[in-house]
């Protein structure tokens, strides 16, 4: 049936209105000759309307005439009809063609790269590795081998365990999976020392087996050697033996800063400005002329590439750049207003230098250390993380 309506599309159809005392008879002959009726509505036995195929009408009027039948067009619709209606405008019929040769032919290219799956690795850098063996925007997809490709990047790159090529309408779908860091396992019954992973004070230490070579409180550097494979006895002498032991060190990381009551800060006017262009590839058409006409301002831009349903995408790209206008005034800060500022914003240093978050709170120690002169504050965040950092070697 899709077909059929589909064809009809294609071929042109007729909506026509029937009235006679014999629409029964109409019907049935219509159904012998196997002529199609869709959208079949009867509104008494003398009166129906129906839609049929262009090719079927002269063969309809004469079945009409046979039952005594009155026939009416109410429209006409599909290729053949808007043709036929444009066929005097040459100029529009030869932009349609053009239209149309122009996104076959684009079709047949990538226009974009989607990438998923990343976590450690950002998207620029995954697109940059995939231009790299030949998936980039513009790459006509004929030309792309799937699997040599992913293939290659697999046996390159050992940061990744995975990667899959799936190219849906102009889109390239890049999904991949990162490898995690598995620590060496070391086994049971081979010789290794206990080296630091990072560096840090030694807050605890219990050794099972092995040569503290390390005490509590002593300050270690990443790589130093903790704990040594080797065990003196009384009647065995020096052996070799696995090392084992718990080895805990406090990481001690801080932020200082000082800042006055009184400061010039840039605050946002609430009024905005944005400029519009069209990028086709290197091609750019500025939909709006003229700068800002803001004196300070902070810019903002986001790209957008055009596209139809989910994955098909034009080599067009509108770019928006909005102009947000500020101004520069004097703030008076209170001490809690200066505090709550220079706390918040130390506290997300540390967070982005140390993942502070990702510690339990009986792993970490918090405090601040606050002098408030007369002209400012000057606020110090420490932190103290407790963490086991001892990891295993083998002995070459």
């Amino acid at each position: 049936m899709i077909f059929k309506i589909i064809y009809m599309f294609f071929a042109g159809c007729v909506n026509i209105v029937v009235e006679g005392f014999f629409i029964e008879r109409f019907l049935n002959i219509c159904k012998n000759k196997k002529i199609f009726i869709k959208d079949l509505k009867r509104q008494n036995n003398a009166y129906l309307k129906a839609k049929i195929l262009k090719s079927d009408f002269k063969e309809v009027v004469h079945i009409a005439k046979q039952t005594k039948c009155k026939i009416k067009i109410e429209k006409k619709s599909g290729v053949p009809f808007f043709i036929n209606r444009y066929r005097k405008r040459k100029i529009f019929a030869i932009a349609i063609l053009v239209i149309a040769i122009f996104i076959f032919i684009i079709t047949k290219f990538v226009w974009n790269i989607e990438i998923v799956g990343n976590e450690n690795l950002s998207s620029e850098e995954v697109t940059n590795l995939v231009n790299e063996y030949g998936i980039k925007v513009g790459t006509l997809k004929s030309k792309i081998d799937i699997q040599k490709i992913s293939n290659d990047i697999r046996l390159d790159r050992e940061d990744l365990s995975w990667i899959g090529i799936n190219i849906k309408g102009t889109n390239a779908i890049i999904t991949i999976e990162e490898k995690s860091e598995i620590p060496d396992i070391v086994d049971k019954n081979e010789i290794c020392n206990i080296i630091a992973s990072k560096d840090a004070v030694i807050s605890k230490m219990i050794v099972q087996s092995g040569t503290a070579i390390v005490s509590v409180g002593d300050e270690v550097k990443k790589g130093d050697i903790l704990v040594e494979g080797v065990m003196e006895g009384e009647h065995t002498g020096i052996r070799n033996v696995h090392a084992e032991a718990d080895v805990f060190g406090e990481i001690h990381c801080e932020k200082e800063r000082k800042e006055n009551f009184v400061q010039n800060v840039t605050v946002k006017t609430g009024n905005e400005q944005k400029k519009n262009e069209i990028c086709i590839n290197n091609f750019k058409i500025n939909l709006n002329k003229g700068v800002s006409k803001f004196k300070n301002y902070d810019t903002i831009v986001t790209n957008q590439k055009v596209k139809f349903f989910s994955n098909f995408y034009l080599p067009i790209e509108i770019k928006t750049t909005k102009y947000i206008e500020l101004r520069n005034e004097i703030k008076n800060y209170t001490e809690d207003e200066l505090k709550q500022k220079l706390e918040t914003e130390l506290e997300q240093e540390l967070e982005n230098e140390y993942e502070v978050s990702k510690y339990e709170d009986k792993n970490k120690n918090r405090s601040t250390d606050i002098v408030v002169e007369s002209d400012g504050i000057d606020f110090k965040l420490i932190y103290d993380l407790r963490e086991e950092i001892g990891i295993k070697t083998k002995l070459n």
